[in-house]
């Protein structure tokens, strides 16, 4: 019974502060998702910036120009459930320089290479949106594509060495993010967060729970005597 009791107290003791850790730290997440969300709902106020301005994440920017005829599909993309990509298409500015536009999400076709048809909008454009900044995703290994059309992530250095015409272009290194009222946006993919404050908190509380639970056995294990 000694053994037994000892195992038990050290598995408590192990796991006790683990889950009190977690706890806190999705209490942090959520105060972090809180102030994000405060700032980005400051940030849809303002008037549309030019691309050329010091720039946040989220901010509201504008810019006229047209559309090329590169358009790039980026993998992996999932929406309501369903497989596809994200469409980033080259747009080049009346002062000559190029920002790739994220015209959003496009459900993926049966075959995998089979890519589904983007409409090149014609003419001259005056485009509102975001400024989109993508954090790199430790995941994602950018494997050679078949297709340079196709890619695991937004990676300007590696999109430019695919295709030779923009190495001396100025690129913009960030995206685009077109406005969702636009006739040439598709379904919109892209969210300021990707988890609400609110699941941050239900997880915290069923860590603080866990921890509470050990807690109790270790009250109950530890005080009760042992059996002679």
């Amino acid at each position: 019974m000694k053994g037994f009791k000892r195992k038990i107290l050290t598995f408590t003791f192990i796991f006790m502060p683990i889950t009190f850790s977690l706890g806190l730290w999705q209490l942090d997440r959520a105060d972090e998702k809180r102030s994000i969300l405060t700032t980005f709902d400051q940030l849809v106020t303002k008037a549309p910036a030019n691309l050329d301005e010091e720039l946040l994440n989220w901010q509201p920017i504008t810019a006229r120009g047209r559309y090329t005829d590169l358009v790039l599909y980026e993998d992996n993309a999932l929406l309501d459930g369903k497989a596809g990509f994200r469409i980033y298409h080259l747009f080049e500015t009346i002062d000559d320089k190029y920002v790739f536009i994220h015209r959003g999400f496009i459900e993926r076709q049966q075959i995998k290479n089979d890519l589904p048809l983007v409409s090149i909008p014609q003419g001259d454009f005056v485009l509102t949106g975001n400024k989109l900044e993508k954090n790199k995703n430790p995941f994602v290994q950018n494997l050679a594509e078949e297709n340079p059309l196709i890619i695991q992530e937004f990676n300007l250095d590696q999109i430019v060495d695919n295709f030779d015409y923009l190495k001396n272009k100025p690129v913009y290194a960030f995206l685009f993010n077109l406005n969702p009222s636009d006739k040439n946006k598709f379904k919109s993919i892209e969210k300021p967060i990707n988890m609400t404050t609110e699941k941050h908190l239900g997880y915290a509380i069923q860590w603080f729970g866990l921890f509470a639970i050990l807690f109790i056995m270790t009250l109950v294990i530890g005080l009760r005597r042992d059996e002679k």
